[in-house]
């Protein structure tokens, strides 16, 4: 059985490391070769390997193997160019607020935003913030559940809105429900069901329909429900998740669809959209916020998270 290394004290680490060793770390995890790492950096082979002996020693395990065809990762290497990665965009996020600051902003922040809680709770959110602190500046970035946790395991977010799905093992984040909504179907302003008083499932499920994917929760709910009334939806007309295409389809023809109540009644209020008097008990999970567990909210993200919570208490009255 191989001995176990020895790793250095932090202290020993810290009065050796460069930002030059992360940048080459960085530049060999993504390029898998000296030669083609020292080009992006401007140095030559030599001196490359030259620092990542000096990588190697510093932690005291090897981060890469060589191999005829360039170099891999060991699974230390791949620990490490994680952190580099995190490291390097938090200093990132810290240069972009200071140059905000200096400008006259009293910060900037960068949030990934599912579309569920866009229409609604966003916008609130930031007219409230505007309001109470106008030099916070708020960077979206719209996306899936996945990729925007990612990118907030990276560093590349300061926090994430939207569907709480995370599995409870991931301690890396942190998690905050802001509140809970029922699901509502909705149609064109004028659907023949728009007025009805009384709508049974059987009368939906003569319709055509907008759905999600059939991976997507609500999907699954959808299909369980109406399968427990032993009905079976048709083939949908089409099968999205994007609130723009989806609302040009609604209001173009008579296909019914489901939305979370607060983007529902937003589309209801500008009369574009009717809600149906129907209410299915389609639980998805809540709306949240997630953060990274071991990071302290800087100020102008609690002051965001602040105006978060006001608004969000309002929707889920």
């Amino acid at each position: 059985m191989p001995a176990t290394p020895r790793i250095p004290e932090l202290h020993h680490i810290g009065g050796r490391l460069r930002m030059r060793h992360l940048d080459l770390l960085r530049a060999l995890y993504a390029l898998g070769s000296v030669h083609k790492a020292a080009a992006e950096l401007g140095m030559t082979q030599p001196a490359a390997s030259k620092q990542l002996l000096e990588l190697e020693d510093m932690f005291g395990v090897p981060l890469f193997q060589r191999t005829r065809r360039g170099i891999v990762p060991t699974g230390f290497g791949h620990a490490l160019a994680r952190k580099a990665d995190v490291l390097w965009s938090d200093l990132s996020g810290a240069r972009n607020e200071i140059a905000a600051l200096a400008a006259g902003a009293s910060g900037r922040i960068r949030v990934g935003v599912q579309q569920v809680a866009l229409p609604v709770l966003v916008p609130r959110a930031l007219q409230r913030l505007r309001a109470d602190h106008a030099g916070v500046t708020v960077m979206l970035q719209e996306g899936a559940h996945d990729a925007l946790l990612a990118g907030l395991a990276r560093g590349e977010l300061d926090c994430v809105l939207g569907r709480l799905m995370l599995d409870a093992t991931q301690p890396v984040f942190r998690t905050e429900v802001l509140y809970e909504e029922p699901i509502c179907v909705v149609a064109r302003v004028g659907h023949p069901l728009a007025k009805s008083t009384r709508i049974t499932a059987a009368a939906l499920a003569r319709q055509d329909w907008i759905l999600p994917p059939p991976q997507a929760p609500l999907r699954q709910r959808i299909d369980s429900y109406f399968a427990e009334q032993g009905l079976t939806l048709r083939a949908p007309m089409a099968e999205s998740v994007s609130l723009l295409a989806n609302e040009v389809l609604l209001r173009s023809s008579d296909v019914l669809s489901a939305m979370p109540r607060a983007v529902a009644q937003h589309y209801a209020a500008l009369g574009v959209l009717a809600i149906l008097r129907f209410r299915p008990d389609w639980n998805l999970p809540p709306v949240g916020v997630v953060q990274r567990a071991q990071v302290e909210a800087s100020p102008a993200l609690q002051r965001f998270l602040d105006a978060l919570r006001v608004e969000a208490g309002a929707l889920g009255g």
